[in-house]
Formats: structure tokens, sequence, C-alpha cells
């Protein structure tokens, strides 16, 4: 039994109910159809130039009250309805939005001379399914050029460039291109980095820088970078030792021009550490033995007890961690597990350069935010 347009839906059965919704999505298609037939009206009336349509999707966008998204393809679809074939196919309700976009699509990649034999191909087959209308559309485009792209001897040499240059404030900006498969491998290491974490507040482009900050110092870290002079890669890092201390002033950088003390601190927690000190005419006086602030075995350690960053809430893994000193070494604080804590980029820049603390309560690690500290 049929159920009028009046009647509630919940007052139908299942069968009456489908009914409804065929009714309905019939009336969609032939409303879209209705739609775009008089933008199609609207195209015709003006001098079908690219400044034409750029103005014809503006007034679609405001007129209809849509996306601009949404504009672009109601003018599209409206263009092929300059193919009679099309408009009586639409008309007909053979075609719906999404066929009209596969069909412009494949169109628009056909050569110019074989597009009226295309579209004949293609609305041969407007009655199969949205996904199979698709693949048709596909194999019409292969079947019309059988021996595929010509190759691409840009894939032997493939083009690079990176440029970057130093700000005044120490920052680095950079610009370049990579090509696609280079692009790929970076694009697969940054997406697991740029997941927000619980109660994340960066955009997505802030997430994406911090990751990769985080390649460039796992890729620092890795003994598979090349040496440069027989050492391995570093940072030389110049500053008073009492402005070092009570994190003042600036330190300066080789190949930079200088970061804050606070940068220093926290680059220094776990690091390669060689002390130089100098005299006022930085005539060097004596050197202190390199020595790895965290050895591996504590390390490990602390590896085995955080499991990785040790913020709530926070699941980078270990490898991607930085071992920080509760108690900074410069201030006495030792290398020993109960003065470190594994801490990620991002939660270990929190500690070092925001009022957020933590300390080590029964063994474990315990992060305090500031309107939870006392004093």
């Amino acid at each position: 039994m049929e159920a009028s347009w009046d009647t509630a839906a919940w007052r139908m059965d299942d069968t009456p109910l489908w009914h409804a919704c065929g009714e309905a999505q019939d009336l969609r298609r032939t409303a879209y159809t209705r739609l775009v037939e008089m933008v199609a009206e609207l195209w015709n009336r003006t001098g079908r130039s690219k400044e034409d349509r750029v103005s014809l999707v503006a007034q679609v966008q405001t007129q209809l009250r849509v996306t601009k998204k949404d504009a672009l393809q109601i003018v599209a679809h409206a263009q092929l309805f300059g193919r009679e074939a099309v408009r009586d196919a639409a008309r007909a309700g053979e075609l719906d939005a999404d066929r009209l976009t596969v069909l412009d699509q494949t169109l628009a990649q056909a050569p110019i001379l074989d597009r009226d034999k295309v579209e004949a191909e293609l609305l041969q087959h407007s009655n199969l399914q949205l996904h199979q209308f698709r693949l048709a559309a596909k194999r019409i485009l292969v079947l019309l050029d059988q021996d595929g792209p010509e190759p691409n001897d840009d894939l032997a040499a493939p083009k690079r460039e990176f440029h970057f240059n130093n700000r005044a404030d120490g920052s680095v900006a950079f610009r370049g291109s990579i090509d696609s498969e280079a692009g790929a491998l970076l694009a697969a290491l940054i997406s697991p980095l740029a997941k927000p974490k619980a109660g994340d507040t960066r955009t997505t482009p802030q997430r994406q820088g911090d990751a990769f900050a985080d390649i460039i110092e796992l890729a620092a870290t890795s003994d598979k970078l090349p040496d440069e002079g027989g050492e391995r890669p570093h940072l030389a890092i110049t500053m008073n030792v009492r402005d070092f201390l009570d994190q003042l002033g600036t330190a300066q950088v080789e190949g930079c021009d200088h970061i804050h003390a606070t940068s220093a601190r926290r680059i220094a927690c776990d690091c390669n550490a060689m002390r130089y000190i100098l005299e006022e005419n930085s005539v060097p006086m004596s050197i202190g033995r390199r020595h790895r602030t965290v050895p591996n075995a504590i390390r490990r350690a602390l590896i085995v007890r955080d499991k990785g960053c040790a913020f709530p809430g926070c699941h980078r893994r270990p490898r991607q961690c930085h071992a920080h000193h509760v108690i900074h070494w410069a201030d006495g604080g030792p290398t020993e597990l109960d003065n470190l804590v594994l801490a990620c980029s991002m939660h270990h820049r929190m500690v070092h350069h925001t009022r957020w603390t933590v300390e080590i309560v029964e063994g474990l690690p315990a992060f305090t935010p500031p309107e939870l500290r006392s004093g």
C-alpha cells in the first residue's frame, strides 16, 4: 500500500518508506536537471568566454547560496548541456550529478577529435552503477591510448630544489620542490608524526611543521648520515656560561645567528656535549671531554619505564623522544633514572619554554600545568 506525501514517516511500513525514498530521489534528480538546464540557458546568453564563466560561477554561488565547489560543478554541467545527446539523457533521468561529473572529466581528458565518439560510447553505459560507470569511462580512455604515455626521462634525473636562508631571529625560511616519489615518502613520514594529540590546539600547518622538525632531529641522530670534517652532524653553540646557567640572553649557533638560552639548555638535555672554556679574547683555556649525557643503558631503562613520551595522552614512540633532565645537568642534576623522563619534541619544548613542570613521584613522571602549581 502506497502512502501519500502527507503521511508521517513513522506511520509507514518499510515498503512504503522505500517507495517514498525512490520518489524523493527521482524528484531530486529531476530538480537538479532543471537547475542545470536553467543555468545552461544563462550560459548561452553570455559570450562563453573565460571571464563569462568566472562571472557565472560567482553569480550561481551568490544567487543559489551554494559553495564555490558546488557552483563550479553546476556551471560545468550546464556547459555539458550544450551537447544535445547529454541534455536528452539528463532529461530522461539517465544522468544524475555524479554521472555528469564523470562524463565531464572523461571528455576533458579525451582528444578533441574523439570527444563525440567518447560521449556516445559512455552514454550507452549510463544505466550502470556509478562505480561501474566510472570504470567504463576509464576503459574508454585506455582504448583511445593503448600505447600509454611517452616514457618520462625526468624519472632518471628527477628535478629537486631546496632553498633556505636564515632570518634575523634565528629561524629558517625555506622553499623548494621534490619529485613525486620523494614527495610520497615525505608524506608517509610526516603523516604519523603530525597526527593531533589529546587536547592538541595546534593547526594542521603547525602540526606538520613540528613533524618536519621531528624528521630533521631523527635524521640528525641517525648513524647513516655522512661525516663532515671527520665528525657526525652537530651544532656548535657558543654562549656565556653564566647566561647559560641563568637562562638569560642568547647563544651563537654555527651556521645561524642565535638562539635563546632556554633553547640551548633544552638541546643540551640529551646530546653529546663538548665544553670549551675561553678567555675574554676567545682563546681556549681548557677543554672538557665529550660525554654522552644519557648513556644507552639508562636510555633503555627509560624506555622500559616510560614506554614513550611520558606526557599524559601522548603516544609518541621512544625513538621520537628526548631524555629530559628533571633537574638540569647544568644545575647539578644527575644523569640517572630518577632524574630523567622521556618527552617528545612538543612536550620537551613545553617543559622548557612554559610554566609546565615535571617531577618524579614514586618512581614515575608527573606533569603539572601552570594553574595547579603552588606558589
